[in-house]
């Protein structure tokens, strides 16, 4: 009886019971290894999804576990990383939120007063402006008022040089006059002594004609002629010393009127001649004051144009300030955008968890 090699049923079974077996015991250990991962998985993820919910939220200080440097824990580490540098970005924003608001509220401040001061300083170029427009108008108006004085000094330099030319004019005729008069005191000196002559004469005749009545007188009839005639004679010569005795009165009176003459003369020259001297003094009084009061109308034309000069610039100031005054309301509705912006980001970034 030979051994058979071929296996029995019970071969099978058993190998079958083993495969089952192995299978049983490869199926149990694979779910076991894919319950853990996937429970490893499940905590990674929920790690994730809770730390992203927290971002939506607005909470990042969460945190993502790494459990791993599979696609997983890398996934984590970067969502960590992203939800840190949100929250620097936050952190950032927020201060310069803050920052923003509070230099919106001094800019305010700031802006505020200036655009007060615009306008004071507007209020006070317009009423500068108008104060120089009237400065300059009675600068002209003295500019004006300089010309005239200074055409009416001219003329009356002309007329003080005219006036001295006449008081010299004056002072020669005076003088001219003086010497006349002198000439006819003298001529009425030599008319006396001629007087006195025909007076003594006179006299002569008469006592020739009273020695001629004597001796008439003493001839008797034959005398009786000449007697007649050294009547007559004696008549003319008594005449004769009656007129030369008032022509002699009439001659000192001459003189003496000669003499006031030639005094009221001199007197009149000397008055004339200070006159004169003071017309002279007027006259070059006058030709300075000319000189000074055409430096003066320059002056004061000049003074007009830089009057007229100022008004037009604190004109400038005015219409400058005004727009700065417009620009300056603009900034202020700028700030005022720029701090409800910043109020907004303040929200907005109050939201976050940092």
């Amino acid at each position: 009886m030979s051994t058979s090699t071929t296996p029995t049923s019970s071969d099978y079974a058993i190998a079958r019971n083993w495969t089952i077996g192995s299978l049983a015991v490869g199926l149990l250990l694979a779910l076991v290894v894919g319950i853990a991962i996937g429970r490893r998985m499940n905590a990674q993820l929920r790690s994730v999804s809770e730390t992203l919910r927290g971002v939506a939220e607005g909470d990042l200080t969460r945190r993502a576990e790494v459990h791993g440097r599979d696609e997983l824990g890398r996934m984590a580490v970067a969502v960590n990383q992203a939800n840190a540098s949100i929250g620097r970005t936050v952190e950032t924003l927020s201060t310069a939120a803050s920052t923003l608001g509070t230099s919106s509220g001094q800019l305010t401040g700031v802006t505020s007063r200036i655009a007060d001061s615009a306008r004071a300083a507007s209020e006070r170029a317009n009423v500068v402006a108008g104060d120089a427009g009237t400065v300059s108008h009675n600068v002209q108006t003295v500019a004006a008022g300089s010309a005239e004085m200074g055409a009416s000094i001219r003329e009356i330099a002309q007329n003080a040089n005219d006036a001295a030319r006449v008081a010299s004019q004056a002072v020669g005729v005076a003088e001219s006059t003086n010497r006349t008069v002198s000439k006819l005191g003298d001529s009425s000196i030599e008319i006396g002594n001629v007087v006195k002559v025909i007076t003594s004469i006179a006299e002569q005749t008469n006592l020739l004609a009273l020695n001629a009545t004597i001796e008439a007188a003493r001839a008797g009839a034959a005398g009786k002629g000449f007697a007649v005639v050294a009547s007559e004679v004696k008549d003319l010569a008594q005449e004769t010393a009656r007129a030369t005795e008032d022509i002699s009165r009439r001659v000192e009176a001459i003189q003496s009127d000669t003499a006031n003459a030639v005094e009221a003369i001199g007197e009149i020259s000397r008055i004339i001649a200070r006159i004169n001297e003071h017309q002279l003094t007027i006259a070059s009084a006058v030709e300075e004051q000319t000189a000074t009061t055409s430096e003066m109308s320059r002056s004061v034309g000049d003074a007009a144009h830089g009057a007229a000069n100022i008004a037009n610039n604190i004109a400038g100031v005015a219409e400058a300030t005004q727009t700065t005054t417009a620009t300056l309301a603009e900034v202020d509705r700028t700030v005022a955008e720029l701090s409800r912006l910043a109020t907004d980001l303040q929200q907005a970034v109050g939201s976050f968890k940092v």
